[in-house]
């Protein structure tokens, strides 16, 4: 996917048709056509009912768009942020635990170099403690797992899809469904949205665990299940190999169950260049 397909798909929905998005944006019908065909291919969705003529959108195009829109304006700004003088400022960061141990240290580390007068705060806590105190003004952003469902006033921003894993001792054998069902089992807090989503994921596939524990930490976690004293679900982070030493990892549901990181914003889109910095550097 890139930024020419993103702008050929909005050209398409807002001028009507393939051939009135072409005479947007100076290019031949077959050439609008094989790049929206191209998109669909790669995403395996369909974007535009060709039944009916001129094609009409469909609901994944019209929601892709409006994330291609969002896209498009902080791309478009990059010239502007390199161009321009140097970021300075003070950015109020919250971020989950996570986040905190996988792909956010390297981030910083990379504004530190490009942006030396860029300071940044970073507070820990879970998704929903992070959009609460984002709503209240204490943060600037939240790095944090995808809400259940909208939140009022905060505008969603996709990093990463993290596929989940069932981690058991090395000697334990079966398959995901055996590992669950036989060994006692270690939660991942069910207070936290990315928890409560493996519960609920659980319950629908109608796989009854035995619970011992329940634990804020996947390094803690881990170390429970080395110790041989459970199995236990976690999401494979951004950033991390997905290798688990010493342990024995088999995947979460067929195809990978997965949680969605992301970054939460008061108002949309970020125009501030604070933000945009930091949204482009992750």
């Amino acid at each position: 996917m890139n930024i020419q397909q993103m702008r050929i798909l909005i050209a398409v929905i807002d001028e009507g048709s393939f051939a009135a998005a072409g005479d947007a944006i100076g290019r031949s019908h077959s050439a609008i056509s094989l790049q929206v065909k191209a998109l669909e291919e790669e995403l395996g969705v369909l974007l535009f009912d060709r039944v009916v003529r001129p094609p009409a959108p469909t609901g994944k195009a019209r929601a892709l768009a409006d994330h291609a829109r969002k896209v498009i304006k902080l791309f478009d700004a990059t010239e502007d942020v390199v161009m321009g003088q140097m970021i300075r400022g003070r950015l109020r960061v919250g971020a989950v635990p996570t986040v905190l141990s996988s792909f956010l240290p390297p981030a910083l580390a990379e504004l530190r170099l490009q942006h030396p007068d860029l300071s940044i705060d970073v507070h820990s806590g879970s998704s929903d403690q992070l959009a609460g105190r984002l709503q209240q003004g204490a943060l600037d952003i939240a790095i944090c797992t995808k809400p259940p469902t909208p939140i009022e006033g905060l505008d969603w921003h996709h990093i990463a899809h993290e596929p989940l894993v069932v981690i058991a001792p090395a000697e334990a054998v079966g398959g995901e469904k055996t590992l669950l069902s036989s060994l006692p089992f270690i939660w991942f807090n069910r207070k936290t949205w990315a928890g409560s989503a493996i519960e609920a994921h659980l319950n629908k596939r109608n796989i009854a665990v035995t619970a011992i524990m329940e634990i804020d930490s996947l390094d803690a976690i881990e170390s429970m299940v080395r110790e041989g004293l459970g199995v236990s679900i976690v999401p494979v982070c951004r950033g991390s190999n997905g290798i688990w030493p010493g342990l024995r990892s088999v995947s979460f549901g067929d195809p990978p169950f997965a949680r969605d990181v992301g970054a939460l914003l008061l108002g949309d889109p970020p125009h501030d260049p604070l933000i945009a910095t930091f949204l482009a550097a992750l």
